[in-house]
């Protein structure tokens, strides 16, 4: 067996440091060896250099089948990083392929990632109507899966609308069907989601125990991202809380391992957190300088929430700091931005 060959079973017994391993110490890569590499690197959450492995096989690549592999794989990545738009286009050629080639299963991975490119995109009705649609697909196929990941794509959507009951009935769902399936995984993005809409909701007990019980799961593991996530939320959960010190060590820790994968979108939500407890403890300057990086960051890319969230505690600072004219003209430019994209993010200040 080929050490290309030993990868290709790494990756699909969810070992990516090992397949990483195995494809790092190859001097002259083919398309496959660059797939199976950006295959890893996206399971270790490091998405930005998956993306540049997934663009060398590509560029390699002659098969359509392979390169409809390739390209939902990209999509994947681009989405991630917050290029909505990006991934949307990306999803959409394979969705190309994928018809010409007949190829009944890879047409439904492309719906589904142009589903999840608009939802990235704030496009939630349209979202909404697909995931459905490719739902009762893997209902009527069995695939538990399958319907996990879409209960917790969904429940993301309707916690982005304000329509919590629905939201966490979603992420509940998830939460079960991934312990039907024992998917370690699946379970701790479902925790994720479950903590993050408890803590919108007002619910910081039940936010801070489901951060806990995905920071069990993916604790001293390979998912670099998952591990940057359960530190930011957790840090939002204590942060409302009150546990400023604790919840300031979590950003930092967050802010390490974002910076680590250049993931600048979730960076940006840390920079953010970490304004909001400098704003709580009367360093407005600080503050001030910390929303400054974080608007900086989330104009790179389709973010829409962090930038607004950013813009309302820009305007709060300003306002503190004696610019209340400046203070007036922001916020009231975020209100009108927030309307237009039918977010309530002007009402979730406090979190």
């Amino acid at each position: 067996m080929t050490d290309i060959e030993k990868a290709g079973l790494y990756v699909d017994q969810g070992k990516p440091s090992e397949a990483y391993k195995l494809l790092a110490k190859l001097k002259a890569p083919d398309a496959k060896a660059n797939f199976l590499t950006a295959e890893a690197l996206r399971m270790l959450g490091k998405f930005a250099e998956a993306i540049t492995g997934y663009s060398a096989a590509l560029s390699k690549a002659r098969d359509p089948e392979f390169k409809t592999e390739i390209l939902l794989g990209l999509a994947a990545c681009q989405r991630t990083l917050g290029k909505g738009e990006t991934a949307y286009k990306t999803a959409l050629e394979a969705a190309g392929l994928a018809v010409d080639l007949d190829l009944d299963e890879l047409l439904l991975g492309a719906k589904l990632e142009a589903a999840l490119a608009l939802r990235a995109m704030g496009r939630f009705d349209k979202a909404l109507t697909a995931l459905q649609e490719i739902f009762e697909v893997y209902r009527a196929n069995k695939d538990y899966q399958g319907m996990g990941y879409l209960h917790w794509a969904v429940g993301g959507i309707y916690r982005l609308q304000g329509r919590f009951d629905l939201s966490l009935y979603e992420f509940k769902s998830a939460v079960a069907l991934a312990k039907k399936q024992k998917d370690e995984t699946a379970l701790g993005y479902a925790y994720f989601g479950l903590a993050g809409v408890s803590r919108i909701a007002g619910n910081i007990a039940d936010s801070e125990k489901y951060y806990r019980l995905a920071d069990g799961i993916f604790k001293g593991g390979d998912d670099i991202f998952a591990l940057a996530y359960v530190n930011c939320g957790l840090a939002n959960a204590l942060r409302q809380k009150g546990a400023y010190d604790e919840a300031y060590l979590r950003y930092l820790k967050a802010d390490e391992l974002y910076s680590s994968i250049n993931d600048e979108p979730d960076l940006g939500f840390v920079k953010w957190g970490l304004g909001n407890i400098l704003l709580k403890r009367g360093k407005i300057k600080e503050a001030y300088a910390m929303f400054a990086q974080a608007e900086t960051l989330f104009g790179k890319y389709d973010e829409m929430r962090g930038r607004l969230l950013t813009q309302f505690s820009l305007a709060s600072a300003d306002y503190l700091l004696g610019n209340k004219r400046q203070a007036a003209l922001r916020f009231d430019r975020a209100y009108q931005l927030a309307r237009k994209e039918g977010l309530f993010t002007y009402l979730e200040m406090f979190t």
